[in-house]
């Protein structure tokens, strides 16, 4: 007489198909377990992407265009090491830079038409206004050897009296510095104004750094240093500072907003909790009730040659199919939902002057597959007892029950 030993265990798309056969046997209860799923699951999903969507709208909007991997540096103290070009040679050689740029900074005053403005005058190589990534509403940026040429903003454009960017492209203006900082030295030269750029925090505007230096500037304002990666920027800080030189960068207001919503995410995830303990219990019911009718049907199953691992893997297989389903429903029911309001509060924004779009919600390949995973694992927790039932179960026994 063969010994169950020899019997071959069920082919595992076999088992696939009669859990599927199991759930779409009882439509309505499959239904209703799989709706408390997406609405569990969806909770979540909707709470954390509206969390992470909120996150990186701060986060954009504190940081601006600016990179999380560059770094700004200054000196404290100029008499004892000052921003110049051995210093920027030196910075440059540093490990894990891949650009760096030097600014001026002056006071200015631009002169049309008899009319005199008030600006800060930025003086700036390719590198740095690369890295300054403006934003432009009209022309072009200035280039380094462009000996005329001069970039506004749109403060200055007011206040030169033009109604539209387009106008002051071409237009000559009086650009004077009372002092270089260089024993007095006084800067007066006429540029041609080649582009407009969108920022309006105040009066700004930006010539090439070779015509300052040319004129007798010496000490950069400001170097800004782009490192290869976030790692290399953190080290790279580290070596600045050994120098003697200050350092500031994104990464610090990027630490301090990821660490307020860490809390932040973990309290909208508890409160998408409660939907999840629903589906849990759903699920339970649905898998403990569906072995307790089948109980015959397994027992004729083992007394026929199949094997306890079978019958574990039977119950494993319809928790399965129960947590992908819900869980690709429910992070699609969240996404469309998200997407709806994000739709609804542009528009309305908008209708109040907003030209800007923006995100409320965000959704990332590992939140979608962190929140299939996580049910699965859900899903494989609460069949637990129900496969270790039906692995253990007599089929004598269970072929006597009626």
């Amino acid at each position: 007489m063969s010994s169950k030993n020899e019997f071959k265990l069920v082919k595992r798309r076999v088992l696939m198909f009669m859990a599927w056969r199991n759930l779409t046997h009882k439509k309505m209860r499959s239904f209703l377990t799989l709706f408390g799923i997406v609405i569990g699951i969806g909770g979540i999903y909707f709470l954390i992407s509206l969390g992470l969507g909120i996150q990186q709208l701060v986060t954009d909007r504190v940081v601006g265009g600016e990179s999380v991997k560059s770094i700004d540096v200054t000196t404290a103290n100029e008499k004892n090491i000052s921003l110049d070009s051995d210093t920027y040679t030196k910075l440059k050689n540093l490990p894990h830079v891949i650009g760096i740029g030097g600014m001026y900074s002056f006071a200015g005053l631009v002169n049309l038409r008899g009319s005199s403005v008030d600006a800060v005058v930025y003086g700036a190589n390719d590198s740095y206004l690369k890295m300054l990534d403006l934003k432009l509403l009209s022309g072009s940026l200035i280039k380094t050897g462009s000996d005329n040429d001069i970039l506004i903003n749109q403060s200055v454009l007011r206040s030169l009296d033009y109604k539209k960017p387009e106008d002051a492209i071409g237009k000559k203006i009086t650009l004077i510095i009372p002092s270089l900082g260089v024993e007095e030295v006084q800067f007066k030269k006429e540029f041609t104004i080649v582009g407009v750029s969108a920022d309006q925090s105040g009066a700004e505007l930006y010539v090439a750094s070779d015509i300052l230096m040319a004129a007798g500037a010496e000490n950069f304002n400001q170097i800004r240093i782009e490192a290869s990666d976030v790692d290399g920027a953190r080290s790279l800080r580290s070596q600045i500072k050994a120098l003697g030189l200050t350092t500031t960068s994104p990464i610090d207001t990027v630490d301090q907003i990821d660490q307020v919503f860490k809390f932040f995410n973990l309290i909208l995830a508890s409160f998408g909790a409660i939907g999840m303990i629903v589906a849990i219990l759903g699920m339970f019911n649905t898998i403990t009730i569906s072995l307790l009718e089948r109980t015959r049907e397994i027992g004729l199953m083992v007394a026929l040659g199949g094997r306890d691992t079978d019958m574990r893997m039977l119950i494993i297989f319809e928790a399965t199919l129960l947590s992908v389903i819900g869980s690709i429903l429910g992070i699609l029911s969240a996404t469309i939902f998200g997407q709806l309001i994000n739709l609804g509060l542009n528009l309305f924004a908008r209708s109040r002057g907003v030209t800007e779009g923006f995100q409320l919600f965000a959704t990332t390949w590992w939140l979608v597959l962190g929140t299939i995973g996580f049910m699965m694992l859900v899903g494989l927790v609460v069949v637990f007892i129900p496969a270790r039932q039906a692995a253990r179960l007599n089929p004598i026994d269970a072929l006597r029950r009626e």
